[in-house]
């Protein structure tokens, strides 16, 4: 029986518990409205992105956002929402009212209001009512979809019913008819109006694209861009424009947010195997250029906290080297797990190995580790062999 053995250096570090903000996306903002984390607070402006943990707007104002797994979250006047209050990730309606739309094919969405938890079908409206508001109080809302309302001692399914939340954690009450203050026509109308704008900004840059007049399709597509951030197509058409010019660097920042908002249509198109392309196009201009100034990088101090993995040298059964690139991976994938560490692209530093024609001796010789080090500017660079026999 053949004995295998594998030496593996062993590296370990404490990493924080996850936080609960969510990365958002401002779409639309009217009037005063807000996102934050903690206590900080910032205005909500079209095309903010942070993590945020809360979302809030003020008397008159409005807010919509998008979330990481494409969902949509909108707040009318008078509204705060706490976006991850439990380590479920549920929702919780602190005041006023709210709207979330779930993305196709994403796991479903959970608010809490007035001590129920709310897991959205397809769409949800929420609305809370005082004693001033002329009905009954509690918390009024419409389901779209089969929405599941979890209750002290039970459970209701909804499905496209306008219902009522009484105080005290009690069952829904199905109503006839949806309230009036439901109704968010006035609340949106400028932001339907914007929205018209941005359709219409988006169409005049389709047809100049169309007649290849791509400064002027530009023109229009960035003025969609300024209205409906969230408009996957105008990052399409703007990356095309940026690769026509020679721009690849733009191209692909642009076609990496097409595929990350739209990744369906984005596939349709081919787009992953462009940007493929573009960054395999751009690291080599990029490891050329480095080479090209290898003497001045040398002198040149490294990025602090940096550290590039190399893969790890074969020794022994050859049908295991393949290995090689993976125990690399995983040493990559522990690394980038400790806080305010920098770990360099594995594909950066391959290129560099592949530029410098090394064998599996200058994989693990220190004098050309610390060559590739001052190349990619790495402070440390990580350096491995394995066998198998």
């Amino acid at each position: 029986m053949s004995k295998s053995w594998l030496t593996v250096a062993a590296l370990a570090a404490c990493v924080p518990a996850i936080g609960l903000a969510e990365p958002v996306r401002v779409i639309l903002a009217s009037g005063e409205a807000w996102i934050g984390q903690g206590e900080q607070r910032v205005p909500a402006r079209l095309g903010v992105e942070l993590a945020a943990d809360l979302a809030a707007t003020g008397e008159g104002g409005a807010l919509q956002i998008r979330l990481a797994d494409g969902a949509i979250v909108v707040l009318p006047g008078a509204s705060e929402l706490r976006l991850a209050a439990d380590p479920q990730g549920a929702m919780t309606l602190v005041r006023g009212g709210v709207r979330i739309g779930t993305a196709f094919g994403k796991p479903r969405r959970v608010v809490q209001a007035d001590g129920r938890r709310i897991t959205v079908g397809a769409y949800l409206k929420l609305q809370t009512c005082d004693q001033a508001c002329g009905l009954r109080p509690g918390v009024y809302g419409r389901a779209s979809g089969e929405t599941v309302v979890d209750f002290e001692g039970g459970r209701s399914v909804l499905k496209d019913k306008p219902f009522r939340l009484p105080a005290g954690g009690t069952r829904p009450e199905v109503l006839v008819k949806a309230p009036a203050l439901l109704d968010d026509r006035p609340n949106f109308q400028q932001a339907d109006e914007a929205l018209k704008q941005a359709a219409a900004e988006l169409a005049e840059g389709e047809e100049a694209f169309k007649a290849n007049d791509f400064e002027t399709a530009r023109s229009h597509f960035e003025a969609a861009q300024a209205i409906a951030p969230s408009e996957p197509m105008v990052d399409y058409y703007l990356g095309l424009i940026a690769l026509n010019r020679q721009d690849n660097a733009e191209a692909l920042r642009q076609l990496q947010r097409y595929v990350r908002d739209d990744r369906q249509a984005a596939v349709a198109r081919d787009v992953p195997r462009l940007i493929t392309l573009l960054s395999t196009r751009e690291l080599q201009d990029e490891v050329a250029t480095a080479l090209a100034q290898e003497k001045s990088l040398s002198a040149a101090p490294p990025e602090p906290d940096s550290v590039a993995v190399q893969a790890f040298a074969s020794h022994g059964d050859p049908e295991y080297r393949a290995m090689a690139k993976g125990i690399a991976a995983m040493v990559i994938a522990d690394l980038s797990k400790v806080p305010g560490l920098k770990v360099l692209e594995r594909e950066r530093v391959q290129q560099i190995i592949d530029e410098l024609k090394l064998d599996e001796s200058g994989l693990v010789d220190p004098a050309t580790a610390g060559r590739t080090g001052r190349l990619m500017r790495a402070e440390r660079v990580i350096v491995g062999s394995f066998g198998v026999e």
